[in-house]
């Protein structure tokens, strides 16, 4: 084989490899399940409910979440503060609740509240991965991974201000602190790409005996003792 054939094959070679590589989907890091930029906001639709011997309470209204301003920390990433503000009606104005911070890095996004950080996400995303949301704070008495990605890259439909929503692709996060017949402490988080979170639901319950039931009774399935949940559903996203 001639030296110039020999350049020309490998020249090929190179060249259908790179063709390879770039037809080739690269890992979902998954930020953008959770874009910020200064000025954006979401709306979210809050229904808290209160449970007393298997009786839930239930209080309706709006949180709206404002991405104020961002600056590079010491360690050199990109640290967002988001304005949380709430109000009971539409009609009524937004009155500032409580500030919270975002942090990304490469391999995590990390969420600050009241002095406590979280792990909300890791990065890549990868279906069944599963880490240990408190691993900054004092949340845990042991290093538990009790945080992952249920789903991936899936649809997921809700109903946003009376009207159905569609987003094509997903992820999932779910906490299980407690699942057991007596007690339940979970908590789900959806994000869609290119929005970000759009539907948060957390459940802590004890469950029980009702009022005047026998002494010896220990447990009546699914009655809830005691407890709360809350639902927080997207209704509106945009820019300030």
């Amino acid at each position: 084989m001639s030296r110039l054939a020999l350049v020309a094959g490998l020249l090929a070679v190179g060249v259908a490899g790179a063709c390879t590589r770039e037809t080739e989907p690269g890992p979902d890091m998954g930020l953008e399940y959770y874009p910020v930029e200064v000025g954006a906001y979401r709306v979210y639709a809050v229904v808290d409910s209160i449970y007393q011997n298997n009786t839930g309470t239930a209080t309706r209204f709006q949180f709206r979440e404002r991405v104020d301003e961002t600056f590079i920390d010491a360690a050199g990433d990109s640290v967002y503060r988001v304005v949380r503000s709430r109000r009971t009606t539409p009609a009524q104005a937004w009155r500032d609740d409580s500030v919270f911070i975002i942090k990304t890095t490469p391999n995590t996004l990390l969420l600050t509240r009241s002095n406590r950080r979280t792990v909300e996400l890791v990065f890549p995303v990868r279906a069944g991965r599963k880490w240990n949301s408190n691993a900054f704070n004092s949340g845990d008495t042991i290093t538990a991974e009790k945080r992952g990605y249920d789903r991936v890259g899936e649809p997921f439909e809700l109903t946003a201000a009376t009207q159905p929503q569609r987003y094509e692709q997903t992820i999932t996060t779910a906490d299980t602190t407690a699942y057991d017949l007596f007690n339940l402490n979970i908590q789900r988080q959806v994000y869609a790409r290119e929005v970000g979170p759009i539907h948060r639901w957390r459940r802590r319950y004890q469950y029980g005996c009702p009022p005047g039931s026998p002494a010896d009774c220990s447990l009546v399935p699914g009655y809830r003792l005691a407890g709360s949940s809350r639902v927080e559903t997207l209704i509106e996203a945009g820019k300030l």
